[in-house]
């Protein structure tokens, strides 16, 4: 312990007498590890920790899936009852609705809360207690006896203040009241892919599902349905019970003709959009901390170098090989734990930062943080690292005698070889973080340029709940509508406003099965998608009328039933007709006639392809549709007009909260949030990697020059000129960044393939990246070899010969 005490004490000296190189060594390192502690926090939360329910690994989710294409889909409520009752692998199978908008009344202004209807196996399942009160019983969950409520710890302590007595009051709900039952604990989280709830998967009000026994349905689908596995239970043998089900489904019902079931585990499901991503950024940073190692191993061997005559009088004198080794070790790992607790600052700003721009459907995004495990990992990785470079000053050691004699500008051949080694490296990594990057910019650089299909600028959009309450049925809502319009087009600043169902990018949806007069049904499992909208909504998002015409105030429910569609509906079901005046059934009667075709808009993304979709005036649905998005264009900014469009919602029906008020341009970007995360952490990746490579190709020209300046002196004695030995430096240089170029283009083209599912409208092999990062990594090459070869032809040969 006392030589471990006193190598302690030496090696902290070590910053103090040696800053330049402790200071070198212990940024490099803060920055290596500090960027793959923050990468492993977001993996980590992520990936690879176990989701926050008793045995996660039982928990599945259940969705039809379509013979045809093998496309998973929500469930029909007809479906998941009949499911529920005719499996004998589950425990539990529980369905959640997370379609149910609900405007909170009698508590100050009218406010729109986020809210699911869930059967009452849901909580059971996920093993969540009550932190107050008592969760829904089989009785809550029928029609009639439903009027109860779970509320969220933020709900309660937002409305309620925090009061323990908040079992038995109510909620006005759609002027409905309801009886709270329960409050969930503060740690329960909801855990779920938003993309599979349309981004509403974080609920504030929870209500019985309720499903009517007598009026189930199997051609909608808004079901997203849980099951936990029966202790023992595989998912294989799950799979062969599901399986059977929907063959026994297939014969009873038309309408599941070609539907199958699949059970997908639930961390499966919820990970399954960006585990390619998350997993590509951690291999990415840890290529960086390869290459910030690779760094400071050139460092420590440059002070190796540097104290070769030290280490050979110690052991001249008697000290054992694994004295020193001991008292090296010591000195490096006091570098690499400082260079951790660097890091873990660095890490902590990194993950701050990424908050900001992590994307809303990034699971548990909320719950990434350097917590323990992530320290754990960055102390880890200070540990080997320190260990590792304490070994260089040995790896390469020579006898006592031999190095006593040497030149102090002889030249080690092994340490030459071995720096040598490493710049290659560093060059191959730095390449192939390049590549990458290059890449992902070049991907999401096609994917801004895509048109949409609508012009974004100046349009301020909101969300609307309509109560049934008060507006019973089409007629009522399309009054309201037309009303609510007038007075948001009155307001000073506004050019024109409409209304739509689903908003282009929003993350709704819905589709329906439609019949075409003179042509055979769709295939079991084929939908068009379908927008309601209002006559002005296709002038407010300048979406372009290709033929026929746009829909009239004339439009409305006593007028023949019309239906407008997109270019790919009239491509896609009248290729060599005109697609105007045909005529097609929504769900039976009435016949619609096709009155205009529209510009094809992406809905889904901006690398999805077009796809067939039919418009309806809100005035013709064959249903209410209850949620609605008010699309406003403004002569100015948009943003600035919230406060009147909020009042002039307000004066139509003070009921009516306007919620979810943000640009369109916005939306729009939303949409690619994580392809630009993926480029901006690539790119910064990237970047650092071709400062730490060039900085690491200097220190290594450098030490050459330092090492050879008798040579260089006695080549400049016999006639070498300055032009020549900038040459021989940068001649030199060159060739190892060839030889790391080569090494690094040969193992990017090998990892192409696990990022091609990334990419949009660029090639794995992309010409243009592929080609402009050599020339890039050369230029960078040549000129941080710039200097030591000025150095080099700058050595006066008298001085050199003197300095032996």
């Amino acid at each position: 312990m006392d030589r471990v005490w006193q190598d302690t004490r030496y090696a902290l000296r070590t910053p103090v007498k040696e800053h330049t190189f402790a200071a070198a060594v212990v940024l490099t390192l803060a920055l290596g590890i500090g960027t793959s502690t923050a990468m492993f926090s977001v993996c980590n939360a992520v990936l690879f920790r176990p989701l926050p329910y008793p045995q996660p690994n039982r928990l599945v989710m259940l969705w039809e899936r379509m013979s045809r294409d093998g496309k998973l889909t929500p469930v029909a409520p007809a479906n998941f009852v009949d499911w529920r009752k005719q499996n004998r692998t589950f425990e539990r199978v529980a369905a959640v609705n997370p379609f149910l908008d609900l405007t909170l009344t009698g508590r100050g202004d009218a406010e729109r809360v986020v809210a699911a209807a869930v059967s009452a196996d849901l909580f059971p399942l996920l093993g969540t207690q009550m932190a107050i009160g008592r969760g829904f019983l089989t009785d809550d969950d029928r029609p009639g006896h439903d009027h109860v409520t779970v509320i969220s710890d933020a709900f309660w302590r937002r409305h309620f203040a925090a009061s323990n007595s908040v079992v038995g009051s109510q909620l006005v709900l759609n002027d409905t009241s309801y009886t709270i039952i329960g409050v969930l604990p503060p740690t329960f989280q909801f855990v779920a892919k938003a993309a599979d709830f349309q981004g509403r998967n974080q609920f504030d009000v929870w209500v019985p599902l309720a499903l009517p026994p007598q009026r189930l349905q199997r051609g909608t689908h808004p079901l997203r349905v849980f099951a936990q596995l029966k202790s023992g239970v595989t998912l294989n043998q799950a799979q062969a019970d599901l399986d059977l089900i929907a063959r026994n489904l297939e014969r009873t019902y038309p309408t599941n003709t070609d539907r199958g079931i699949e059970a997908v585990p639930l961390t499966e499901q919820i990970v399954s959009n960006v585990r390619t991503t998350l997993l590509t950024l951690f291999a990415a940073v840890g290529l960086l901390l390869l290459i910030a190692c690779v760094n400071v191993a050139n460092l420590m061997l440059s002070r190796a170098t540097a104290r070769e005559k030290e280490t050979a009088v110690r052991l001249a004198l008697g000290a054992s090989r694994s004295r020193l080794g001991q008292q090296f070790v010591t000195e490096s790992s006091v570098l690499a734990l400082l260079g951790g607790v660097a890091g873990v600052g660095v890490a902590w700003g990194c993950v701050t930062a990424l908050a900001r721009y992590m994307t809303f459907d990034v699971p548990r995004a909320g719950t990434i943080s350097v917590d323990l495990t992530a320290l754990a990992f960055s102390a880890a990785v200070s540990l080997v690292t320190g260990l590792l470079f304490g070994c260089v000053p040995l790896m390469h050691g020579v006898g006592a005698n031999a190095s006593l004699r040497r030149s102090s500008h002889t030249v080690s051949s092994g340490h030459t070889r071995t720096r040598n080694a490493l710049v290659v490296g560093q060059v191959a990594l730095a390449c192939v973080l390049l590549i990458g990057a290059g890449l992902m910019g070049r991907s999401l650089w096609q994917l801004l340029r895509v048109s949409p299909g609508f012009r974004t600028e100046h349009v301020l959009t909101g969300e609307l709940s309509v109560p049934s309450s008060r507006y019973r049925d089409v007629l009522q809502i399309a009054a309201l509508q037309r009303e609510l319009l007038d007075r948001v087009q009155s307001v000073p600043g506004v050019r024109s406003a409409g209304i739509a169902a689903y908003l282009p990018l929003g993350g709704s949806d819905n589709s329906w099965s439609p019949t075409f007069a003179g042509r055979p049904p769709l295939p079991p499992g084929e939908y068009v998608k379908y927008r309601p909208v209002t006559p002005d909504y296709f002038d407010t998002l300048a979406i372009p009328l290709q033929a026929g015409r746009r829909f009239a105030e004339t439009d409305r429910e006593d007028a023949p039933a019309v239906v407008m569609i997109n270019e790919a509906a009239a491509r896609n079901y009248w290729p060599n007709r005109n697609a105007i005046g045909q005529r097609l059934q929504i769900d039976g009667p009435p016949w619609r006639t096709v009155v205009g075709v529209v510009g094809d808009v992406r809905h889904e993304g901006l690398d999805a392809e077009w796809k067939p979709e039919l418009y309806l005036p809100y005035a013709q649905l064959p249903y209410p549709n209850r949620v609605m998005t008010l699309v406003v264009r403004t002569i100015g900014e948009p943003m600035s007009l919230t406060a009147a469009v909020r009042k002039a919602v307000s004066s139509t029906d003070s009921g009516l909260p306007l919620y979810r008020i943000e640009t369109l341009e916005h939306i729009v970007d939303a949409s690619v949030g994580q392809p630009r995360l993926r480029a901006m952490l690539m790119a910064a990746f990237a970047i650092a990697a071709l400062i730490l490579a060039s900085i690491g190709l200097y220190g290594v020209m450098s030490y050459l020059v330092s090492q050879r300046t008798r040579e260089f002196g006695i080549r400049a004695a016999v006639g070498a000129t300055s032009q020549d030995l900038m040459s021989l430096v940068l001649g030199r240089s060159l060739a190892l960044v060839l030889v790391g170029l080569a090494l690094g283009l040969v193992s990017a083209a090998g990892l192409q393939h696990f990022v091609r599912s990334l990419l949009f409208r660029v090639a794995p092999y992309d010409v243009l990246t592929f080609s402009t990062v050599p020339v890039l990594l050369v230029s960078v090459a040549l000129f941080a070899s710039y200097l030591p070869a000025r150095k080099a032809a700058a050595i006066d040969p008298i001085d050199a010969l003197r300095s032996e």
